[in-house]
């Protein structure tokens, strides 16, 4: 009995080290995986995005996202780099300027680098985006802004080799969303995506601000200060430019009715447009020794400049439409009561010219009545 004890005894003992063992090595591995994060030093990539999404910026620094994305399809930065120091602030990040500065650079380097929608996807990113989504502290612009992102992509045919877009997408549509906290509302009170996305507009105190190009007289912006350092780094930022100017102009000048002004893909494109106006004008200023790359960058921002112009006329091609179709609208009701009231009018009169000939007739019928007693 006494060696039965033993043995279990020691069994015990084993299968407790062994725990013991294991989780200590565990341990160790998620002490080492954190201690190496912490030390290692940070990479020109993650200072990068460190500095794009810096809470104490007034908004997007257009200038240095653009740089960032020259940068990648330089391959001076390592776009997985840049794509996992993201992650890492929409994970991390408590700040909503952070969150929103990150999402802000995540789009434009996916749109404006090919193989960053790969990195996304290989890196998971888009779980984190559903994790802040979810996560009740998010502010409401922030969670609107990922929708609009994911909702963006999901749809977009060209991601189609990419499945987890698509996916990602058609799980975030099927669910509901509680409305923002400061609304009243009862538990029930949920929406789906499209609702969702249709009732929270952002405020314009809470959206990133984009540059003005057509502001002559406003401050430099402040991608100026980065400068340009060589010729190649400003034919990059020249493929860029062209490459969203590409995509827009195939947008409106698709035979699409009605055309896709104001679809996510359409105005991120715009807005890329817009961001490169200024950074091309200061290619052009600042280039003196290439007739060739000189003669580019002037044809490219008429282009950029037309393309712009050309979604503004579409724009109020539409708004002036569905302002006449509503002017219609009310002057066939006015129509409409007009006709009913000559109508009503038109039926009185001969209503009462009726009961006149009938008061008439009656008269007459009397009269003769009255001769034809006096006679007799």
């Amino acid at each position: 009995m006494e060696k039965l004890d033993l043995s279990k005894l020691k069994l015990a003992s084993s299968s407790l080290g062994e725990r013991i063992k294991t989780g200590s090595a565990q341990m160790g591995r998620t002490i080492s995986s954190k201690m190496k994060e912490i030390l290692q030093s940070p990479t020109p990539e993650s200072k990068a995005v460190d500095e794009a999404t810096a809470e104490t910026l007034p908004g997007p620094n257009w200038g240095l996202n653009l740089r960032i994305c020259a940068m990648i399809s330089r391959t001076e930065y390592d776009g997985t780099e840049i794509v996992r120091a993201i992650k890492k602030k929409l994970a991390a990040a408590r700040s909503t300027p952070t969150q929103l500065l990150s999402l802000d650079l995540l789009e434009t380097c996916a749109s404006n680098c090919e193989k960053v929608f790969s990195e996304v996807a290989s890196e998971k990113v888009l779980d984190d985006m559903v994790r802040l989504i979810e996560d009740p502290r998010t502010d409401h612009g922030v969670r609107v802004r990922a929708l609009q992102l994911i909702r963006g992509w999901g749809e977009s045919s060209d991601l189609d080799y990419l499945p987890v877009f698509r996916q990602t997408y058609m799980n975030l549509k099927s669910r509901e969303f509680p409305p923002p906290a400061q609304e009243e509302s009862f538990p029930s009170d949920q929406r789906n995506l499209e609702s969702y996305l249709g009732e929270q507009q952002l405020a314009p105190s809470e959206r990133q601000s984009i540059p003005n190009s057509g502001a002559a007289n406003e401050e430099v912006p402040s991608f100026i200060t980065y400068g340009f350092q060589s010729n190649e780094e400003k034919k990059e930022h020249l493929l860029v430019a062209r490459n969203s100017l590409d995509i827009l102009s195939s947008i409106l000048n698709s035979d699409a009715e009605p055309k896709p002004i104001k679809d996510d893909l359409t105005i991120s494109m715009l807005e890329n447009c817009k961001q490169s106006l200024p950074i091309v004008q200061r290619i052009i200023e600042s280039t003196s020794d290439d007739e060739v790359m000189l003669f580019d960058a002037l044809n490219l921002h008429e282009e950029l400049q037309n393309a712009v112009s050309r979604h503004s006329e579409l724009v109020a091609a539409v708004e002036s439409g569905e302002a006449k179709n509503q002017n219609n609208s009310t002057a066939g009701n006015t129509n409409e009561t007009t006709d009913n009231s000559i109508a009503g009018r038109t039926n009185e009169t001969t209503d009462n010219s009726i009961a006149g000939s009938t008061v008439s007739n009656k008269s007459g019928l009397q009269e003769e009545s009255a001769e034809k007693s006096t006679k007799e």
